[in-house]
């Protein structure tokens, strides 16, 4: 048996090198053009004399042009994801330098830095304190909300030779937190849940479901009952009152768009949109001039994110609110609290941001990898009654989410 799997294993990449070989020169104008880009961008270095310094430029080029064609051809990602999984490779190496893909013991994929090394949080913390500081000499509490990350820090679930820190700087940074920072964790939430921390993750994608971000939202929703002076229907945090509309093998991951389905096959997407006919809501996108009016649908669920094509092109899991926006502004008049909150995000709030909508008069959603202007500026400006930053367990070392919100 190990014979025959041997051998599989090498006909299967003889064919994979024959077939890559064929896929690289099947469109020999673009490999010319992005030999002579290669070629150019070696130019602009140190230029070696004579033949060694033609020889580098050469190979500079032919690199180039090899990289390019790989990236266009997806038919050879998925066979050599699919090699991979034959030969039970459980650590792939991506085209990222920074970046493997591993396959955890779940089965589900998730990055692991190629480099890990522990971080250290703490100038992170010190701007969140600082802020948070800020926003209370304007009479405004502020929420950090910490999001579970794939792997879970209650088990190992790494193959071996993965190493990672997400857990133990998110712990790290938690600690040094003052108390005029609000915190919640919402990894304990995750791990108690009836159907246990890996049923809200994706198989082939880092972030969580909207099953996942449903149930962050409704320990986010009791933390605002209890210690931020909102009234809530409990019906917009039950879940029986959402319909599931469930699409089969649609989504393909941004981890394994590296590695391709035959290595961990796809994802279903489930859709959870409020069951009753709903108005009263919009969403304003100021920079691109979109306004969408109407019900929870026609606010915040972007169809043409789940229409069937390129599963390597696909992104279903923006389909709430349609993906990352420097300010977007949700309002929702169902509700007559008049509470503002004003949510500084990434990426995993796309999917959270419909429902915390659902529970305020107005959502002033901000991302500080993209914003422009000045948070504390327009956090004066604003004036809400709630600073919620939500952030994941593996984004506490990340200057980029942390440094704009000390200027």
């Amino acid at each position: 048996m190990k014979k025959l799997r041997t051998s599989t294993a090498a006909l299967l990449l003889l064919a994979l090198m024959l077939f890559g070989s064929c896929l690289l020169l099947s469109n020999p104008k673009a490999l010319r053009d992005d030999f002579r880009s290669g070629r150019a961008q070696a130019l602009t270095g140190a230029d070696s004399p004579g033949f060694p310094g033609k020889l580098a430029r050469w190979i500079a080029g032919a690199n180039h042009a090899a990289d390019e064609a790989a990236a266009r051809q997806t038919a050879l990602i998925t066979l050599y994801g699919g090699f991979q999984r034959l030969i039970g490779c459980e650590i792939v190496q991506d085209a990222s330098a920074a970046n493997n893909v591993v396959r955890l013991k779940s089965g589900k994929l998730n990055f692991i830095s190629r480099d890990p090394k522990p971080g250290n949080p703490d100038g992170n913390a010190e701007i969140l304190n600082d802020f948070a500081a800020y926003n209370n000499s304007l009479g405004i509490p502020t929420l950090f909300v910490l999001t579970p990350q794939k792997i879970s820090m209650y088990a190992d679930e790494k193959p071996a030779g993965a190493v990672e820190y997400g857990n133990e700087n998110a712990n790290r940074f938690l600690s040094q937190l003052s108390p005029e920072t609000g915190t919640l964790d919402l990894r304990p939430a995750f791990h108690e849940a009836e159907r246990g921390h890996n049923y809200y993750f994706f198989d082939t994608d880092h972030h969580w479901t909207p099953e996942g971000a449903f149930l962050g939202f409704q320990h986010i929703a009791e933390r605002l009952r209890t210690s931020y002076g909102f009234t809530i229907d409990s019906q917009i945090t039950d879940l029986t009152g959402y319909q599931k509309d469930t699409y089969p093998q649609l989504f393909l991951g941004s981890q394994g768009k590296r590695v391709g389905p035959w290595y961990a096959g796809l994802d279903d997407f489930t859709l959870l949109r409020p069951a009753g006919a709903t108005s009263g809501f919009s969403f304003e996108i100021p920079h691109k001039g979109v306004l969408r009016e109407g019900s929870f649908e026609d606010a915040f669920l972007f169809y043409e994110m789940l229409e069937t094509g390129d599963i390597y092109s696909l992104n279903p899991y923006v389909v709430y609110t349609g993906g990352d926006y420097p300010l977007s502004v949700a309002r929702n008049a169902n509700d007559h609290s008049g509470k503002k909150i004003l949510l500084l995000k990434q990426s995993f709030s796309c999917a959270l941001a419909p429902f915390l909508a659902c529970g305020c008069s107005q959502l002033d959603i901000l991302d500080p990898r993209y914003f422009e202007g000045s948070v504390r500026s327009y956090i004066a400006e604003a004036q809400p009654d709630l600073v919620m930053v939500v952030y994941g367990a593996s984004d506490t070392c990340n200057e980029l989410l942390f440094t704009p919100l000390s200027e």
